[in-house]
C-alpha cells in the first residue's frame, strides 16, 4: 500500500508538469522548422529529468564521455527493458540524440510528445516499404557526421525476463551504420524495468548504463551484419552481467527487510513495464 500511495504521489508531481508543457509542445510541433534540434532536446531533457526523479531514479553511469565528448555521430545500440529506456539515455547524455521506437508508442502519453518533439523514427512491423524507408532516412542521417546520433535497440522488443539472456539481435539493423560509414557504440542498461512499477519497493531505483568503445567502419566494414550482431550481442551481455552484479550492491545498501533485498534482486517476470 505505501508504494502505491508513492507511485500516486509520483504521479500527481508528474501530470501538471507534462500537461503544461503539452501545450509548449503543440506550438512547437506546429512549425518545427523554427526551433533548433538541440534548443528541442534540451526542453524535452528537463522534463525527463524531472519526471523520472520523481520516480526515485538514480543513475549509475560508466563511459558516458564516450558518447558526449566525441566528435562523430554514433548509431547507438542498446539492450531494451521498458519503456523507460530511451528516457534514461536522453537523462544521463548532455548531448542531443534521438531513437527509433515502434509507431505504437506514439500513442503513448509522455512517451508520444516526446517521440514527436525529437524527430524520432517509428517502425511499422507490419509494413516493410515502409521500414525500408526508415532505415534508408537513417542511414542518410547518419551519413552526415554532424549530425545527432540514433538509437536502436536491436533486439526489436522489450525483454520481459531481465534476469535470463538477451533476446536476439536483429542483424539487418546494422545496414544502417554499413550506408552511412559511422562509427557504432554499444551501451547497456539493467534496472529500468523497475521505473514504472508498483510491485517494486526500492526506496530508489538504481539504474546502471555502461558505454562501450566505439566500434569504427575500418574495423567492421569487412564484416557481415551476422557476425558483428554477435560480437556486439557478446559485448553488450558481458557489460549486462557486471550491472547485475552492482545492481544487486545497490539494492542490499538499501534501508530494506531481507526478504524485500531478495524479491528486488530476483526479479518478479511480472515487474516489466
Amino acid at each position: 500500500m505505501r508504494k502505491f500511495f508513492r507511485y500516486i504521489k509520483a504521479l500527481a508531481l508528474v501530470l501538471p508538469v507534462v500537461i503544461f508543457n503539452w501545450f509548449r509542445y503543440l506550438k512547437i510541433l506546429r512549425h518545427p522548422e523554427k526551433y533548433e534540434f538541440s534548443y528541442k532536446y534540451a526542453l524535452a531533457r528537463k522534463e525527463i529529468l524531472f519526471f523520472l526523479k520523481q520516480f526515485k531514479v538514480e543513475y549509475h553511469v560508466e563511459g558516458i564521455e564516450k558518447l558526449t565528448k566525441a566528435n562523430e555521430t554514433f548509431l547507438i545500440i542498446s539492450n531494451h527493458h521498458s519503456l523507460a529506456d530511451p528516457l534514461v539515455y536522453i537523462a544521463i547524455s548532455e548531448r542531443p540524440l534521438s531513437f527509433v521506437s515502434k509507431e505504437s508508442n506514439l500513442k503513448i502519453p509522455f512517451v508520444g510528445q516526446i517521440m514527436r518533439m525529437l524527430d524520432s523514427q517509428c517502425i511499422n512491423r507490419d509494413n516493410l516499404m515502409s521500414q525500408a524507408r526508415t532505415l534508408k532516412h537513417l542511414s542518410e542521417h547518419l551519413s552526415n557526421n554532424e549530425n545527432y546520433p540514433i538509437l536502436i535497440f536491436i533486439e526489436g522488443t522489450r525483454n520481459r525476463h531481465p534476469e535470463n539472456e538477451l533476446l536476439e539481435f536483429h542483424p539487418g539493423t546494422l545496414k544502417i551504420a554499413y550506408k552511412a560509414n559511422c562509427s557504432i557504440l554499444p551501451c547497456s542498461h539493467y534496472g529500468t524495468f523497475r521505473v514504472f512499477t508498483m510491485k517494486s519497493y526500492s526506496k530508489t531505483v538504481p539504474i546502471t548504463v555502461k558505454v562501450a568503445d566505439p566500434i569504427k567502419p575500418s574495423y567492421y566494414l569487412n564484416k557481415n551484419t551476422v557476425d558483428l550482431s554477435g560480437e556486439i550481442r557478446a559485448t553488450i551481455s558481458n557489460m549486462i552481467q557486471v550491472s547485475r552484479k552492482e545492481d544487486r550492491d545497490l539494492i542490499y545498501s538499501q534501508k530494506l527487510s531481507t526478504r524485500r533485498k531478495a524479491l528486488e534482486t530476483i526479479v518478479d517476470l511480472s515487474v516489466n513495464s
